[in-house]
């Protein structure tokens, strides 16, 4: 009931506490005092509240009608927002919105209660039915440059800082230099296929990278479950830039919740359509072929390639005369210890390993032609370890407007030459590493923080032997 919450809000505070809510609570009784006569307020609290309560609550989860419920975070005098949450799980169509730094009195100047009625999920005035539904493919813009700095200051900064990452790029003739400066300018559909490496938290450098050095926005072809909830521009969840003031739920979750930098950054998810029309609109792809199996790899499997043996990605970005670019990543299995792989995992005793099976089995699997069982969804178990230099080749173009997308052979063997150059990249790059003056983290990261620019590494011509 309101007053159990109101006495569990009392007894759950502190001492300092306690001082604020009652002075927040004596403001509001004067603001009240101020407006509703003595008589009005005692006959509310004696007869009127405790009465009707009694005789709403039950009838309450029979209310079938659509319902929004308004209530400030701050309010020190009623528990709102415990009365919203309440609402929200006995009622069958309820909405709650959250208002943020507003209390019990939210309906200031800077609340528009008409805005918060025909945004709601519901449509009272009949003003949705003709609006169209967002095209993540054709609607999505690149995020504004305020948008870019927020999520990379804050999110890709500090991978930046532990990973001190160096970029290199290829031309057509396979020589390598640092930087992208080779990496060829989006004209008409360009696609990158990388290695997915371990856990996958090298994303958003890559992202960032191109539209800072080269203004290219690569919309990431993502896991379904990217989509439930997940946010990975730079590991970790929450939507980009701050917090809105204003948050809304029901029975299911969070409804219309800001976007991910996922969503923000344009990534969509990998499905055979998302991807025919990101190169039919000339967009710029990147594709992790390797998927799962890449990123949750097992022990002693660091850097390999797991790729399928279709070769539905050439055949696509053929029809559309797509660049393809290979990307060879290095770093992220250096920087932490895979303690239980996939297969140790599926295997413990007392019923884990089942139920790690059966997560699996309920995880929608990224490929269209294959089963949720025939994806395995099953992280390994892996501790952090000093961060290791992170290394980033672009490989040298594949120009597929001389290839027939229905020549099944000539896709084939394109196919394979872009996994060799990947290939090709990751053998060199593990090779030439071992000739970085700053592999070393702690003098790494020494120099930087003295200097204030990245750590030099090895010369080029060691990706060019």
């Amino acid at each position: 009931s309101q007053y159990g919450s109101i006495f569990d809000m009392f007894s759950g505070k502190r001492v300092d506490e306690l001082q604020d809510v009652v002075s927040s609570m004596r403001d509001g009784f004067g603001i009240l005092a101020d407006n509703l006569p003595a008589k009005v307020i005692e006959h509310r609290v004696t007869q009127w509240c405790n009465v009707g309560s009694q005789v709403v609550n039950p009838r309450l989860h029979k209310l079938n009608v659509p319902t929004l419920f308004i209530g400030g975070d701050d309010d020190n005098m009623l528990p709102t927002k415990e009365e919203g949450e309440r609402l929200v799980e006995l009622m069958p169509d309820c909405t709650s919105i959250s208002v943020q730094n507003s209390g019990h009195f939210i309906l200031d100047d800077r609340f528009n209660l008409t805005s918060a009625i025909i945004d709601a999920p519901f449509d009272p005035f009949n003003k949705k039915k003709n609006v169209k539904k967002y095209d993540p493919i054709t609607d999505w813009e690149t995020p504004s440059d305020e948008e870019i700095q927020e999520a990379i200051g804050n999110r890709v900064k500090p991978f930046r800082d532990l990973c001190s990452p160096q970029f290199f790029s290829t031309g057509s003739d396979g020589k390598r230099k640092l930087g992208l400066g080779k990496v060829p300018a989006q004209d008409g559909p360009l696609l990158f296929v990388a290695n997915h490496q371990l856990i996958g938290l090298d994303l958003g450098m890559i992202i960032a990278e191109l539209l800072e050095k080269r203004n290219i926005a690569a919309r990431g072809l993502a896991h379904p479950i990217v989509f439930q909830g997940a946010n990975a521009f730079g590991g970790g969840a929450g939507p980009t830039g701050p917090a809105g003031r204003i948050t809304k739920r029901n029975k299911e979750g969070p409804v219309d919740p800001p976007p991910g930098d996922f969503q923000t950054f344009g990534a969509v998810m990998v499905t055979p359509k998302n991807f025919y029309r990101l190169m039919a609109t000339g967009q710029t792809g990147l594709l992790f072929p390797g998927g799962v199996r890449e990123v949750f790899h097992g022990k002693g499997e660091d850097y390999e390639l797991f790729w399928p043996e279709k070769v539905d990605f050439v055949r696509i970005a053929a029809r559309f005369n797509a660049t393809i670019v290979p990307i060879s990543a290095v770093g992220a299995a250096d920087s932490a210890n895979i303690l239980a792989d996939a297969e140790e995992l599926l295997n413990l005793p007392f019923g884990l390993g089942d139920r790690l099976r059966e997560s699996s089995e309920n995880t929608i699997s990224a490929r269209f032609d294959a089963s949720n069982s025939d994806e395995r969804f099953v992280p390994p178990l892996v501790v952090p370890s000093i961060p290791a230099r992170h290394y980033f080749v672009f490989g040298k173009p594949f120009d597929t407007s001389t290839i027939d997308h229905s020549d099944r052979a000539s896709c084939s063997d394109l196919y394979g030459e872009v996994k060799s150059e990947l290939r090709r990249g990751l053998d060199d790059v593990l090779v030439a590493r071992e000739k970085d003056p700053y592999k070393n983290f702690a003098q790494r990261v020494a120099l930087e923080r003295i200097s204030g620019k990245p750590a030099p590494t090895f010369s080029i011509d060691e990706l060019n032997m």
